[in-house]
């Protein structure tokens, strides 16, 4: 959030400057700012690269790494080609490179979302529905241990647990209930809170940590089908979106050169 604050921020600013001489496309600080930007966007091939490397290339940094750095150049390398473009879309060439990038960095953050639904962290460890499971029983006996009644845990809380592991096996059940089963879950996890005593003291914190985590788990069950399917689809689709933005910036910078 704070990285996306400071993006927010420069393009802010960025714009609020973009007549300002020192932002020249063709000589000087703005000059070098599009082979900074589009450098960034080549140092990206990194990560699909590291991603289906050996085991023995760990010396070179983790996936998860490699994944974090790839988001961070996905928007600094796109923020500084904003500015080289003086945030307009010039001449044709230049406009057919900037709305490229702009799809690819679109993409790229509609992918992100999808990635965080489907796996932990930025480990690459792909959640499972039976990981999901044995998070939530574990959960529920905790619960119990913490002053939940198991009647109430039976009658409020296992349905859910239920509905969500049949749901996120199959995508269209998956997909009704990212919208159903999401309203309902929050519905019911402001009644449960609701029930449990108020205070400060580290077994009440405990148990509203619990509540919160335990929700949170059904409903990645219940949407795990749908999203890992859209992940999928936008493996498709963001490696083309790719390719066509390099031939664009290529096409731009011979065009630049040359004419």
């Amino acid at each position: 959030m704070l990285v996306l604050a400071g993006v927010v921020l420069a393009i802010a600013f960025g714009w609020l400057h973009r007549h300002d001489k020192w932002i020249d496309p063709e000589d000087g600080i703005g000059y070098y700012l599009g082979i900074t930007g589009g450098t960034l966007m080549l140092i990206l091939l990194a990560y699909p690269i590291r991603k289906r490397a050996k085991p023995a290339t760990r010396a070179i940094g983790s996936v998860g790494f490699w994944f974090r750095l790839h988001m961070l150049l996905g928007l600094l390398g796109p923020l500084a080609i904003l500015y080289h473009s003086r945030f307009s879309w010039g001449a044709l060439n230049s406009a057919f490179a900037l709305g490229a990038m702009i799809i690819v960095a679109s993409s790229g953050l509609v992918g992100r979302f999808f990635y965080s639904r489907v796996h932990r962290g930025y480990s690459g460890r792909k959640l499972e529905l039976r990981s999901l499971k044995r998070d939530m029983d574990e959960m529920i006996a905790r619960m119990e241990q913490r002053g939940i009644g198991h009647e109430r845990i039976l009658a409020e809380i296992q349905p859910f647990e239920d509905r969500a592991v049949r749901a996120g096996g199959n995508f269209w059940s998956s997909a009704v209930a990212v919208v159903g089963l999401g309203f309902e879950t929050r519905r019911a996890h402001r009644r449960l809170l609701r029930a449990v005593p108020a205070g400060a003291d580290r077994r009440t914190q405990q148990l509203r940590a619990l509540v919160d985590d335990y929700f949170e788990a059904v409903r990645r069950a219940a949407e795990f089908a749908f999203y890992d399917r859209l992940l999928r689809l936008w493996h498709l689709l963001h490696l083309p979106l790719f390719v066509l933005l390099v031939a664009a910036t290529v096409l731009h910078i011979v065009a630049v050169h040359m004419y």
